[in-house]
């Protein structure tokens, strides 16, 4: 049989399976649940917050680089170091982000951006959504969910959050990132 026919035909149950079982893993527990009792553990979380990333590396095949005249074709790589409070690198975060459609009522573009962060304390972290790219334009934080892949937390989820420090350059950023263990 040939593979496609297979997908196609699988995807369907595929589907259903996911939107049953994912809830079951993903969901955050309930405040009164056990698991969150394990949470008082700090070495079960990370909360990285004020932090601040600098582009090193970045292409697109839209030659604006301020995202103001984006188009349903923009595709983009990125590739950022990521520094600490104090201003000591912890890590770097290598992405890519991709015009998906625009928005009928207000005209914005939503693009997917995912990306991998490779933390300087052996945690990697995947993290990818979906951006209202006008918002992230004007200022405004993107955030979205992150899961440690691989590292001393792996398995803990959360979110990253991101916004242009300069709204003209989008050379750097603030942003956090916050994660845990169940």
């Amino acid at each position: 049989m040939d593979l496609h026919v297979l997908s196609a035909r699988m995807s369907p149950v595929l589907d259903t399976v996911n939107s049953w079982l994912l809830p079951l893993f993903a969901a955050p527990p309930e405040t009164t649940s056990e698991k969150v009792g394990a949470l008082r553990r700090p070495e079960r979380s990370l909360i990285l917050r004020d932090l601040t990333e600098k582009v090193v590396e970045y292409s697109s095949n839209n030659p604006d680089p301020t995202g103001t005249t984006p188009t349903d074709k923009d595709f983009a790589t990125v590739t950022l170091e990521i520094f600490g409070p104090d201003g000591e690198q912890i890590g770097r975060t290598r992405g890519a982000g991709r015009m998906l459609y625009k928005q009928e009522h207000d005209g914005h573009f939503i693009a997917y951006f995912g990306e991998e962060i490779r933390l300087h304390d052996g945690n990697v972290i995947r993290a990818g959504g979906l951006v209202d790219d006008a918002r992230l334009t004007a200022g405004e934080a993107a955030s979205f969910p992150a899961v440690v892949v691989a590292g001393p937390l792996r398995g803990a989820i959360g979110f990253r959050q991101f916004r242009p420090v300069v709204k003209e350059s989008h050379d750097v950023y603030e942003s956090a990132i916050v994660v845990y263990r169940q």
